[in-house]
């Protein structure tokens, strides 16, 4: 790949919306995009969709009056923004992350025997690698997947603040895939 050093010129010709130097500005940093992306993101759809976010915001960027003020930066602007939005998809994660018990116990009613006999093998299987943990990291994840307590609720039942649960649910979980993937094998 061949790097590129950016001038005033070519970023007022990709503020003024010239094509095909909005073509080169997405083949050469989507190149580069990917190669990042799939060193941090596992999965193929998400680096396509972080791709397109940083795309996006980078181009109203560009656009804006005030926009670039320093075009030869240009390659660490991007880069920036795709630190940024990936930090963001990573926060919406914690947030919102998918329950343990729909990962595990989601029913469907159009599912065949064999299909009903895995999931029950998989909810047993949950449930056998959280009697395992530690008790405190049982606790954790049970109140906040199992019984959906919300996170200040379980902050003061255990005399944590928020950042110190993010940190102890961030763990227990490490803990818990471990265990499960030695006992799915």
């Amino acid at each position: 790949m061949k790097f590129v050093t950016f001038d005033l010129a070519y970023v007022q010709r990709l503020s003024a919306g010239d094509s095909d130097t909005e073509r080169h500005f997405v083949a050469y940093f989507g190149e580069l995009l990917g190669i990042k992306l799939r060193s941090r993101v596992r999965s193929p759809y998400l680096v396509e969709e972080i791709r397109q976010e940083v795309f996006l915001r980078a181009f109203r960027l560009i656009r804006r009056p005030d926009g670039i003020r320093q075009p030869e930066r240009l390659g660490p602007l991007v880069n920036s923004i795709c630190d940024n939005v990936v930090l963001e998809y990573r926060r919406a994660g914690d947030r919102d992350p998918t329950p343990l018990e729909e990962t595990f116990d989601r029913k469907d009613d159009s599912v065949d025997v064999e299909t009903e006999m895995l999931s029950v093998e998989s909810s047993t299987a949950v449930r056998n690698v959280l009697e395992t943990l530690p008790r405190r990291e049982q606790l954790l994840l049970r109140a906040i997947y199992f019984e959906d307590k919300k996170r200040d609720q379980v902050c003061q039942e255990q005399g944590v603040d928020r950042e110190y649960l993010r940190v102890l649910l961030h763990r227990a979980r490490l803990t818990f895939r471990d265990k499960y993937l030695e006992v799915v094998k």
